[in-house]
C-alpha cells in the first residue's frame, strides 16, 4: 500500500512539472546591462538564448528589439517590452521562459572628435576642391558645433559643396560624418574664403573720354569677393581704352567705366596680311566699317576690288587666313 501511494505521488509530481518544462523549451536570460555599437539592438546583444532548437534560437537572437540610444547615452528595456517585440516578429512567446534581469540597461559606445582637427581637415578639403591658387586664399571663421559625438568605429568626414559653388566669400558647406564608411550624421559648416587677386587701379584723376596710358594705372591686390564681376584684372585690357566718365585715384577699374576706341574707321587705308603656314601675302585695302581690335570687318582689296572679311589686328592692319 505504501508503495502504491509513493507511485501516485510520483505521477502527480510528473504532471505538475512536466507541463511547464515542456512549454519552456527555449530560455531567454536577460543581462542587467549591455553595450552596443550599431543603430539597432538585437536580442543576442542583451540576452543569452538557449534551447534544443538551434535554428529557433538563431531566429530569436537576430530579432531587432529596439533602436540603440545615441552615442554616450543609455536606455532601459524591460522583459514585457521584449515579449511584445518578439510577438510582433511572429514568435510565440508562450513557449519561451524569460529569466535574469527584469530590465536591461543599454548603452552605446561613443567617440568624441576634436573640432580643431575637423576645422583643419575641412580647410584642407576646401583647398583641394577650390579653383584658386593656394597662395592667394585665406580660409577663416570655420564654425561648427563645439562637440562632435559619433558612434565608436572608424571615423571620417567629407565636405559636400553646393551646386555651382564659387568658393568665394561667406559660404556654407554640408559636412557628412561617417563611421566605418557609413554616413551617421550630417551638419553644416560656415566658412569665409578670401581670395586676393591683382586688379587694375587708377593712380591719378582721369577725365571723361581720356585715353588710358601706362602711367595712369597700376596693379593692386584686392579681395575678389568684394569686387564687381567686371573688374579689370590685366593692364593690357585697360591700356589704349578711353574713359566713359571721370575716374578718381584709387578706383578699381571696371570694364563698364571704359570703352575700346575703334582701331580702324570706314574709309581708312589698311594693310591686309594673309598668312598660311610660312607663306605670307600682303595687299592694300580700304575699310568698309569701323572696328576695334579683334573685330571682323569688311575690307575692299584695292588691287582686285574684291570685298573680303578680315580681323583687325592693330592700327591700320587687318589679317585674313586661307
Amino acid at each position: 500500500m505504501a508503495r502504491f501511494r509513493f507511485g501516485l505521488i510520483l505521477v502527480a509530481l510528473m504532471f505538475v512539472f512536466a507541463g511547464p518544462l515542456q512549454a519552456s523549451e527555449t530560455v531567454v536570460s536577460l543581462r542587467p546591462m549591455a553595450e552596443v555599437k550599431s543603430n539597432f539592438v538585437r536580442l543576442s546583444e542583451i540576452a543569452t538564448v538557449s534551447g534544443p532548437s538551434t535554428s529557433h534560437c538563431n531566429v530569436l537572437r537576430n530579432v531587432e528589439i529596439t533602436r540603440s540610444p545615441l552615442p554616450g547615452q543609455k536606455r532601459f528595456v524591460g522583459a514585457d517590452f521584449i515579449r511584445i517585440r518578439l510577438r510582433q516578429s511572429g514568435i510565440d512567446t508562450d513557449t519561451i521562459l524569460f529569466t535574469g534581469s527584469d530590465d536591461v540597461s543599454i548603452s552605446r559606445k561613443k567617440a568624441t572628435l576634436s573640432t580643431q582637427q575637423i576645422r583643419s581637415d575641412v580647410e584642407r578639403q576646401i583647398r583641394r576642391l577650390m579653383p584658386w591658387d593656394d597662395e592667394d586664399v585665406v580660409i577663416q571663421n570655420i564654425s561648427l558645433d563645439d562637440t562632435v559625438i559619433l558612434p565608436a568605429g572608424k571615423q571620417s568626414y567629407r565636405i559636400i559643396p553646393n551646386r555651382n559653388e564659387d568658393y568665394l566669400g561667406r559660404t556654407v558647406f554640408a559636412l557628412h560624418f561617417l563611421v566605418d564608411g557609413v554616413v551617421v550624421r550630417k551638419t553644416w559648416v560656415n566658412v569665409t574664403i578670401s581670395v586676393s587677386v591683382d586688379v587694375v587701379a587708377v593712380v591719378r584723376p582721369l577725365g571723361k573720354h581720356q585715353h588710358i596710358e601706362p602711367d595712369d594705372i597700376v596693379l593692386k591686390r584686392h579681395d575678389l569677393a568684394k569686387l564687381p564681376s567686371d573688374t579689370v584684372r590685366n593692364i593690357e585690357d585697360a591700356l589704349g581704352n578711353r574713359t566713359k566718365r571721370m575716374i578718381y585715384p584709387n578706383t578699381v577699374l571696371q570694364s563698364s567705366m571704359i570703352v575700346t576706341p575703334p582701331m580702324v574707321r570706314r574709309g581708312d587705308l589698311v594693310k591686309i596680311v594673309a598668312s598660311s603656314g610660312p607663306m605670307t601675302i600682303t595687299a592694300s585695302g580700304r575699310i568698309k566699317q569701323q572696328g576695334c581690335k579683334g573685330d571682323l570687318v569688311k575690307v575692299v582689296n584695292t588691287d582686285s576690288n574684291r570685298i573680303i572679311t578680315a580681323r583687325v589686328t592693330g592700327p591700320g592692319k587687318v589679317a585674313v587666313e586661307f
